[in-house]
C-alpha cells in the first residue's frame, strides 16, 4: 500500500491574519474517509470529482462517499497562540509559523492527524509579494500573481502530520554547505547572524549522526528556524526545525550557559530527523521512542564536539536526577504509558519520557555493550525507515544485535511506574532485596536489575530479578558510575564513598544520600555531615550536584539550610571562579545560589554593572538587585527594557525573588503585561525559590489561573509549571493549595497538579522534620 499525498494549497491574508485553503488527498484504493478539522470552516467537499456531503462536529469530519481522490476547502482565522499555525509578534512585526506536535496539525488543514498514518506534502502558499516562506522542504518554484507571489515546494518524503512546517514572514537567513546540502539558519530583526554557532554545532552533529547509524540525513537542505513566541525549546520538524530564539541565537560574548543550552538542543532536534521523523512511533503511547533516545543520543553527541565541556555531568543532573525526584512519587507513569484520551498526549512530554526514558538507555546500553547498542539502533532504523514503529520492535533489533535477554529485561523498565531501590545489609555476606522506592514509603516490587558493584579492587555484574547474597570484599559500592536507574541504600555510607573511583561514583552516592533523606532514612545532621566532608573538593560533576541539593534543601526549609548552603557555596566559588568553560558554567549555578544566601556577597554583586559583569554571573546579579536593592523592581525594569532577548529572561527571573513584598506583586502583574513574551511567562517558576513571599505568590497564582490557563492552551507547559511551582509555594499552606486544585480543574494539568501536591507532601514532610 501506498502513502497518501496532500496537494495543499493557502492563500494567507497577511493583515487580516487569515487564510482560505484548499487540498487534494489521493489514496491508492477506494475508501472512506474521516478527517481531524479543529476550528476551521469546511466550505466545500467532492469525493471523485463529485460534490459529497459531510458533517462536521467535535474535531472530526466525516464525508459521506466512498472514493480514492477528496478535494476540500475551508477557511480559518491565524490566532495569537502558541499551537498549531499561530501568529508569533515581535517588536516591529510578526510572522506565521506553524507548531503541530501533537496534534496542531488539525488546526491548519483537514487531515488524518494520528503520528502512524504517513503520508507526502506538496504544498504551496500564495502570500504577499515581500514575505519569505520557508517549509519543509526547497521551494520548487516562485511566480508572481500581481501584490502576491505563490511559493510551491518540492514534494515531502512519507512523514507524519505533526512535522509538517510552514513560517511566513521576513525572515533574514545566514547559509553554509554541509556534504553537498545547504544548512541555513532564519530569523526575525536582523539577528539571523548569531546562528553561526549553531550551524557549526549542526554540521558536526550531522556527520556524527550518519557514522553513527549509517543512514544518511535524507532531506535536501535544513532550516534552523529561530520563532518569536515558541512554548517549547524547538520542535523536529523535518528539514525546518524551528527553536526559541535563546537555544539557537548567540551573539560573541553568550555565557557558556547558552552555548551548552544551543548545542544541546541543536543535537537533540537533530538527532529527531531519524528517531521520530525518519522512523515514527505507531501512536503516542511510544512517545519515548522519539524523546528518550533524542535526548541521551544529543549527550553522546555533543560530548563527541565538545569533549572538554565534560556534558554528562548535565546529563546526570538534569535527566537522571530530574526524572528520579518525579520517579519517586505514586503519581508518576511509565515510559510506555496507556494514552486513553488525546487530550493526555501533551502532558507526556515530561521528565519520564525524557530523563528516565534517556537514563535507562544509558544503563541498557552499558549492559549491552557500545557496539551492540548502535548496531542495534542502525538495524532498527534501517528497518523502519519512513514507516512507524514499537517499542517491541526495538527491543527485538537490540536483542538480535546483543547476546543479551533484552526482550526479556528492557520491558519492565518502560512498562512499569517507578524504580527499585536495593537494599544493602551486611551480616557475614552481604544481603541485597530491591523494592520500588518512593518519597513517601516504599513498596513491594522488582524489577530484573543489570547490577554492577566494585568488590575491594574487582568490578563484577549479574542480573539481580529479586534479591540476592554476594560476598564482597570492604570498600565495597553498587551501581558503578550510577549507570543503572535504581537507588542503593547502604547500612555503611562511609565505605561506598571511599569505594568510589570517580566523580561519578561520588555523585551517585551523594543523589542515593539525598533521596534517603527526603524518605526520612537518613537526618538532616548526617546528610550536612557527609556534605562537609566534601565542601573543600572542587570537582565538576560533584560540585554541581551537592550545590543543587543545598539550593532545593534550602527553598524548603530557609532557616535549617540558609548556614550550610552559604558555607558550600562561598568555598565553591572561592574555586570555581575564572577556570575556564566550565567553572563558568557552574558559575552560572553557584554564584546564584550564593546571592541568595549571602548578603555580603550579593551586594557586591548588586553593586555591579550589570552589563559589564560576565554573562555567566548575570543571572546572580539580577537576583542580588531583587533581594539587596531598595528599589527593586524598578531598577530591573529600567535593565529589562535595555536588556538582550537572553537578558530579559534573567532579569526576569531576577524579578521573581524581589524582597519587598509590594514590589514582589508588581513584578508578578508584570509578567502578563503586553513587553512580556507569552513564552517567558515560564519564568513564574523561579517565584518557587522567594522565601520570603509565599503568600503572595500563592494568591497571585489562585487570582490569574484562568490568565495562565489561556496563555497556555493545548501547549503542555502549564502542567510544567505547577509541578514546579507549588511543593515549595505551597510551604505552609498546603490544605488552601489541596482544596484550591480540588475545585479548580484543568484536564489539560492534571498530570502536572498530582505530581506538584504530592512533592508538597514529600517537602512539607521534610521541612518540619529540618525544623523541628
Amino acid at each position: 500500500m501506498g502513502y497518501p499525498t496532500y496537494d495543499l494549497f493557502l492563500d494567507v491574508d497577511w493583515e487580516g491574519a487569515k487564510y482560505r485553503g484548499s487540498e487534494r488527498i489521493t489514496l491508492d484504493e477506494e475508501t472512506n474517509l474521516n478527517l481531524n478539522a479543529v476550528g476551521m470552516k469546511v466550505l466545500k467537499v467532492e469525493v471523485n470529482g463529485r460534490e459529497a456531503s459531510f458533517s462536521h462536529s467535535n474535531g472530526v469530519l466525516k464525508i459521506d462517499a466512498t472514493g480514492s481522490e477528496f478535494y476540500l476547502e475551508f477557511e480559518r482565522d491565524i490566532p495569537e497562540s502558541l499551537m498549531g499555525f499561530y501568529k508569533a509578534p515581535y517588536q516591529g512585526g510578526y510572522v506565521f509559523t506553524t507548531h503541530f506536535e501533537p496534534n496542531g496539525a488539525r488546526t491548519m488543514f483537514p487531515c488524518e492527524d494520528v503520528p502512524g498514518k504517513k503520508a507526502k506534502f506538496r504544498l504551496s502558499v500564495l502570500v504577499d509579494g515581500g514575505l519569505d516562506v520557508i517549509s519543509n522542504m526547497p521551494k520548487l518554484e516562485e511566480e508572481r500573481q500581481g501584490s502576491k507571489k505563490l511559493v510551491r515546494f518540492q514534494e515531502t518524503p512519507p512523514m507524519s502530520t505533526y512535522l509538517l512546517y510552514l513560517g511566513i514572514g521576513k525572515f533574514d537567513s545566514i547559509e553554509d554547505q554541509w556534504n553537498g546540502k545547504k544548512i541555513y539558519v532564519s530569523s526575525y530583526g536582523g539577528r539571523s547572524k548569531q546562528g553561526s554557532f549553531a550551524i557549526g554545532v549542526a554540521k558536526s552533529a550531522l556527520s556524527v549522526y550518519e557514522d553513527y547509524f549509517g543512514i544518511p540525513y535524507e532531506l535536501p537542505k535544513l532550516h534552523l528556524i529561530a520563532v518569536p513566541e515558541f512554548a517549547m525549546g524547538a520542535m523536529e520538524n523535518w528539514g525546518a526545525i524551528t527553536f526559541r530564539d535563546t537555544s539557537l541565537l548567540a551573539d560573541e560574548k553568550a555565557a557558556q550557559t547558552t552555548l551548552r543550552r544551543i548545542a544541546t538542543t541543536v543535537v537533540h532536534e537533530l538527532a529527531h530527523q531519524w528517531f521520530g521523523d525518519l522512523v515514527t512511533m505507531k501512536w503516542w503511547d511510544d512517545l519515548w521512542l522519539n524523546e528518550s533516545f533524542a535526548t541521551y543520543l544529543s549527550y553522546k553527541v555533543v560530548d563527541r564536539i565538545f569533549p572538554e565541556w565534560e556534558i554528562w555531568t548535565d546529563f546526570l543532573i538534569s535527566e537522571t536526577d530530574g526524572s528520579l525526584a518525579v520517579d519517586s512519587l505514586s503519581t508518576t507513569h511509565p515510559i510506555h504509558v496507556e494514552v486513553k484520551s488525546e487530550d493526555e498526549i501533551e502532558q507526556l512530554f515530561d521528565n519520564i519520557s525524557y530523563g528516565k526514558g534517556a537514563s535507562v538507555l544509558r544503563m541498557i546500553e552499558k549492559y549491552m555493550g557500545e557496539e551492540s547498542f548502535r548496531k542495534g539502533l542502525s538495524n532498527f532504523l534501517r528497518k523502519y525507515s519512513y514507516s512507524s514503529a514499537a517499542a517491541e520492535d526495538l527491543w527485538r533489533s537490540l536483542e538480535d544485535a546483543s547476546d543479551k535477554p533484552i526482550s526479556r529485561v528492557v520491558p519492565d523498565w518502560v512498562k512499569k511506574a517507578g524504580h527499585p531501590v536495593i537494599k544493602v545489609r551486611s551480616n557475614g555476606s552481604i544481603s541485597l532485596s530491591q523494592e520500588g522506592f518512593r518519597f513517601l514509603g516504599n513498596w513491594k516490587e522488582a524489577w530484573p536489575v543489570p547490577l554492577t558493584y566494585y568488590d575491594g579492587a574487582k568490578q563484577g555484574s549479574l542480573l539481580m530479578e529479586e534479591g540476592t547474597e554476594l560476598s564482597l570484599t570492604r570498600p565495597y559500592k553498587l551501581n558503578v558510575e550510577g549507570a543503572g536507574y535504581y537507588r542503593v541504600s547502604y547500612e555503611d555510607w562511609d565505605g561506598a564513598l571511599q569505594a568510589c573511583r570517580n566523580s561519578y561514583d561520588r555523585w551517585n552516592v551523594f543523589s542515593d544520600l539525598y533521596a534517603q533523606l527526603l524518605q526520612g532514612g537518613v537526618s538532616l545532621r548526617q546528610y550536612l555531615d557527609y556534605v562537609n566532608g566534601y565542601g573543600d573538593r572542587a570537582e565538576y560533576l560533584l560540585s554541581f550536584e551537592l550545590s543543587s541539593q543545598l539550593a532545593n534543601l534550602y527553598v524548603i526549609a530557609p532557616d535549617a539550610l540558609k548556614a550550610a548552603s552559604a558555607a558550600y557555596h562561598l568555598k565553591q566559588v572561592s574555586y570555581w571562579e575564572g577556570k575556564g568553560p566550565n567553572g563558568d558554567n557552574l558559575m552560572a549555578y553557584i554564584s546564584r545560589r550564593l546571592a541568595m544566601v549571602d548578603e555580603a556577597y550579593g551586594k557586591r554583586l548588586a553593586r555591579m554593572d550589570y552589563f559589564e559583569v560576565s554573562p555567566d554571573l548575570r543571572a546572580a546579579a539580577a537576583v542580588a538587585r531583587a533581594l539587596y536593592e531598595k528599589d527593586a523592581f524598578t531598577e530591573l525594569i529600567r535593565l529589562y527594557d535595555s536588556a538582550s532577548q537572553e537578558d530579559k529572561v534573567k532579569v526576569l527571573s531576577g524579578m521573581m525573588v524581589i524582597k519587598d513584598a509590594s514590589q514582589f506583586g508588581q513584578a508578578l502583574d508584570f509578567l502578563l503585561s503586553p513587553r512580556v513574551r507569552r513564552q517567558d511567562v515560564t519564568q513564574l517558576i523561579s517565584a518557587a525559590s522567594n522565601v520570603y513571599n509565599r503568600d503572595v505568590a500563592w494568591q497571585w497564582f489562585k487570582d490569574n489561573f484562568d490568565n495562565l490557563r489561556r496563555i497556555y492552551a493545548s501547549s503542555g507547559v502549564l502542567p510544567i509549571i505547577i509541578s514546579e511551582f507549588i511543593p515549595y509555594v505551597g510551604l505552609g499552606r498546603e490544605e488552601d493549595v489541596e482544596a484550591f486544585f480540588a475545585g479548580h480543574t484543568a484536564p489539560e494539568a492534571s498530570m502536572g497538579i498530582k505530581v506538584g501536591l504530592e512533592l508538597l507532601r514529600v517537602y512539607s514532610r521534610f521541612a518540619k522534620r529540618a525544623q523541628g
